[in-house]
């Protein structure tokens, strides 16, 4: 086979994109994004919501299907692109998984738009949406408590358990710290919904507790 014939098969088996095409792909990709943003801010739980990573989202599926365009129309384009973007090395650390999934998710999208499957991309971004928004309304119903306890060293753990269990059942110690002077518990408890007040209140009656502190337990990373 000589050149020229390579370079007229590659010629032959490339697609032309005309406007309206791209834009209508693009307007496609840009629904399925919409979806995608329009999750993350319902789903998000976190301490700050990143505007900016939820628009990095909408990009992400804008230009993965711009480049899976740019493979399809053209075989040539398509082995160079193998090589371009082998390397791109990407070098910031995402320490929330939750924020992996939707970097995935986008991308994942964004490739099944441009490879213009577009019953595929709104079917599986509409099913994966509802099973985020799903476990999203689970964990707002059901939640985690951490009390933060700081008292003298008198200070027992069975009489914390017994104040605590006085309104919620599943309690556990986490972390009991006693040094000479003072000492520091942690405890866990499961509450559907908000902490009723009258736990707060009733711990700070007890005998040596000099603080009462409580945060919602999250999972998410600090520092």
């Amino acid at each position: 086979m000589k050149k020229q014939d390579i370079l007229d098969w590659f010629s032959g088996n490339s697609e032309s994109l005309s406007v309206e095409k791209i834009l209508f792909v693009l307007i496609i990709a840009l629904a399925v994004a919409a979806i995608i943003f329009v999750t993350y801010r319902i789903t998000y739980q976190g301490v700050s919501y990143n505007r900016k990573f939820n628009v990095g989202n909408v990009v992400i599926v804008l230009l993965t299907s711009i480049i899976m365009l740019m493979i399809s129309s053209n075989m040539a384009i398509s082995l160079g692109m193998v090589g371009a973007l082998s390397i791109v090395r990407f070098r910031t650390a995402i320490k929330d998984p939750h924020d992996t999934i939707y970097i995935f998710w986008a991308i994942v999208e964004g490739l099944c738009v441009g490879a213009q499957i577009y019953e595929l991309a709104l079917t599986s971004t509409i099913f994966v949406a509802l099973v985020l928004l799903a476990f999203s309304l689970y964990s707002n119903v059901q939640r985690k408590y951490l009390i933060i306890i700081r008292g003298g060293k008198e200070l027992q753990v069975s009489s914390v358990n017994e104040c605590i269990q006085k309104q919620y059942s599943n309690v556990r110690v986490r972390a009991a710290n006693y040094l000479d002077t003072h000492c520091e518990m942690i405890c866990e408890i499961s509450a559907r919904g908000a902490m009723k007040e009258e736990v707060i209140e009733n711990l700070k009656e007890l005998p040596n507790v000099k603080s009462v502190n409580w945060l919602l337990e999250t999972g998410e990373n600090v520092g």
